[in-house]
């Protein structure tokens, strides 16, 4: 058997299914030896490189004959830049989206992983679109001018973290189970926390208006909103989204000591640059990929980031 997920999502989980009829799962690797270097040159699934939106695929056995008879890793990542460098890429890449969508979805997957008809489209695209080998050849699409803020009549006082990736990098499970959300909360819950979730009023659309409800629900206040001294540590913190079509996912950035902002798209590495590779010193005018609405900017409090789920 074979696990398949579509690495492209920051807040939301990734679709994945299994594939549990052995002839599918050998073609398909099958497929990828005809192109060794797509074997041979996948990135490590210990650190899938990426930023915001497709990054690749995950392909993990369930079995060891199969890793066996191809002389593969148990998990390989495969990153769209690689996919889109082969010739057999695409082919692949639309295959892998064909099991995803006919696949069996794991018993502890949530209900919205499967791959519906407008995300494959949008994935299919990205598949073909053109390579980029560095991050400084990337173009920023346009983003959305940010809301306009009431000027404060206070001033708040928060907290601000140093920059520590390895506390979510360094450990496979903590890395592929915590996501944007978790990270800017500062909380390993280990579950991919849900705005919502855990006040029983999760989101219901992928909007600024309905992400900002269940955040506040949880606990988050709007800037300039102050938290007392007793909810320390209050991080300010700002939450984009990608309004689709195809593609609808969330996003949030934590402030960190030094004026930069940090951030971890899904189950990726936490990183302090864009998509440009470019240090993060406003999430407004950074390159955040498919991200291009700005919601906001909120704080996170001591009794909210231990309320996520």
């Amino acid at each position: 058997m074979l696990r398949i997920t579509a690495d492209v999502y920051s807040g939301r989980p990734n679709p994945v299914a299994e594939i549990t009829d052995d002839a599918e799962a050998q073609a398909v690797l099958g497929q990828l030896a005809q192109d060794r270097s797509l074997l041979d040159g996948a990135e490590s699934a210990e650190v899938p490189q990426g930023g915001l939106g497709f990054r690749g695929f995950y392909l993990e056995a369930l079995g060891d004959e199969i890793a066996q008879d191809f002389n593969m890793p148990a998990t390989v990542y495969l990153s769209t830049q690689a996919l889109r460098r082969s010739g057999l890429g695409p082919d692949v890449g639309e295959r892998l989206l064909s099991l995803i969508e006919r696949g069996e979805r794991p018993v502890t997957a949530e209900a919205d992983t499967a791959l519906d008809a407008p995300l494959r489209e949008y994935l299919v695209e990205q598949l073909a679109g053109p390579t980029v080998d560095s991050a400084e050849d990337a173009a920023a699409p346009a983003q959305a001018a940010a809301p306009a803020e009431v000027a404060p009549a206070v001033t708040c006082t928060i907290e601000l973290g140093v920059f520590n990736p390895g506390f979510w990098n360094n450990d496979l499970t903590v890395r592929r189970n915590n996501n944007c959300y978790n990270y800017a909360s500062n909380w390993r819950t280990n579950t991919f926390a849900q705005p919502g979730r855990g006040c029983g009023q999760m989101y219901t659309a992928i909007t600024c208006p309905e992400m900002t409800r269940a955040s506040l629900c949880d606990g988050v206040h709007h800037r300039f909103d102050c938290f007392p001294d007793t909810e320390r540590p209050r991080y300010l913190v700002a939450l984009v989204v990608a309004p689709g079509p195809g593609f609808r996912d969330f996003h949030w950035f934590r402030k960190q000591s030094g004026g930069f902002w940090g951030h971890k798209p899904g189950g990726t590495e936490a990183r302090n640059v864009d998509n440009s590779g470019v240090l993060i010193t406003n999430p407004e005018t950074a390159n955040r990929g498919p991200y291009t609405q700005f919601c906001g900017y909120f704080y996170t409090c001591n009794s909210q980031r231990r309320r996520i789920r």
